[in-house]
């Protein structure tokens, strides 16, 4: 069986450790309508077509120091290279997924802008990301101490916004700003006392959303919480 080639909108692969597995293009108009008198639409204009695409990729091996750099503008050609059809798009979203009991996930988010020219970025490094199933703590966002308590899941969300000034429907310039990670955890207790979670010195940490405890009729009690990491702005060059 052959299956079409894949497109990497979000330039995360390296061929090596981090293997892409699918995409999805994302396309999507931008419809105007006018209304009469009586609220029923009597003409329609479509003002504009872009792309806002995704990425999952799968994680062959372990990762050292592995940089995301959120606001990196990636080039693909979607045409031929006798008939080049350059398209822009700037990465917006990568999600890591750990847990006890599955392999490490790995998706992205990227939407279509005007050009290639990059004006802010902010770049994470992950000191260690291990290829197994295993919930981890990336880079100490968070601590978590208890009595038998058992890190089920973390899950994270690195981010920014995009901001597109548009001309006409069509997206002219961008900007990004807002930059954050959040982590989403989950644990079992299984002593008396329940974890507490305790947010990472570097920069701006903040536990989000306190540990939030669940007894159901007939298993271990569990807990989750949501911590929040806010990023700076890479030096302006």
């Amino acid at each position: 069986m052959s299956f079409k080639s894949k497109i990497d909108f979000c330039g995360l692969a390296n061929g090596t450790t981090i293997l892409l597995k699918s995409h999805a293009e994302g396309r999507a108009n931008t419809i105007v309508t006018c209304e009469n008198d009586e609220g029923d639409t009597v003409d329609v204009t479509k003002v504009g077509q872009v792309m806002d695409p995704s990425n999952d990729y799968a994680l062959k091996g372990d990762l050292t120091n592995f940089e995301i750099v959120l606001g990196k503008v990636n080039t693909v050609n979607l045409g031929t290279t006798q008939a080049p059809d350059n398209h822009y798009f700037v990465l917006k979203e990568v999600s890591i997924g750990t847990s006890n009991s599955g392999e490490v996930s790995i998706s992205a988010q990227a939407e279509e802008v005007a050009s290639a020219d990059e004006d802010r970025t902010y770049t994470i490094t992950i000191a260690s990301l291990k290829c197994r199933n295993k919930a981890q703590v990336l880079n100490g966002l968070f601590s978590m101490s208890g009595t038998n308590v058992h890190l089920q899941s973390a899950s994270y969300t690195f981010s920014v916004n995009v901001n597109h000034t548009t001309v006409d429907g069509a997206r002219v310039t961008f900007d990004v700003y807002g930059g954050s990670i959040v982590a989403a955890v989950e644990a079992k207790q299984a002593g008396s006392t329940p974890p507490t979670i305790t947010p990472g010195s570097d920069g701006v940490t903040v536990v989000t959303n306190d540990p939030d405890e669940s007894r159901p009729d007939s298993d271990y009690a569990t807990v989750s919480a949501e911590i929040t990491k806010y990023l700076t702005a890479d030096p302006e060059t």
